[in-house]
């Protein structure tokens, strides 16, 4: 096989591939968006895959777990002074106050429509 890295992948690992493998895994399972000051996700579980978490950073928090297991999301704030975590479900917006763990059913019916962020629906 042909190093065309010049030596920089000798055990065949592109860290730049990894961390976009893991940003696809991440973004298209949880459907996770950050606009409008907040969280929004539209969860694509899949039935193979009995549960999946994530951890994340966002406005100040340290990690925010975001976990889907058996149709329902669980959101983890850790404690801060910062405000309550938005986070946009199903069209719902939920407040997640910091140090608080909520589960919540995940939408029927598989992801709703996405509103771009021209406004348009697709």
């Amino acid at each position: 096989m042909l190093d065309i890295q010049g030596g920089t992948t000798a055990e065949g690992i592109h860290l730049g591939a990894m961390a976009g493998t893991l940003d696809l895994v991440q973004r298209g399972m949880t459907g996770l968006e950050t606009r409008d000051d907040a969280l929004w996700l539209s969860p694509a579980p899949l039935p193979q895959l009995s549960k999946f978490g994530v951890r994340i950073r966002f406005r100040g928090h340290g990690d925010v777990d975001l976990g889907i297991r058996a149709q329902r999301l669980r959101n983890a704030v850790p404690h801060s002074h910062h405000p309550a975590v938005r986070l946009v479900l199903g069209g719902h917006t939920h407040l997640i106050a910091p140090g608080t763990v909520r589960w919540l059913d995940l939408p029927a019916g598989g992801r709703p429509e996405r509103r771009h962020r021209n406004g348009r629906q697709g």
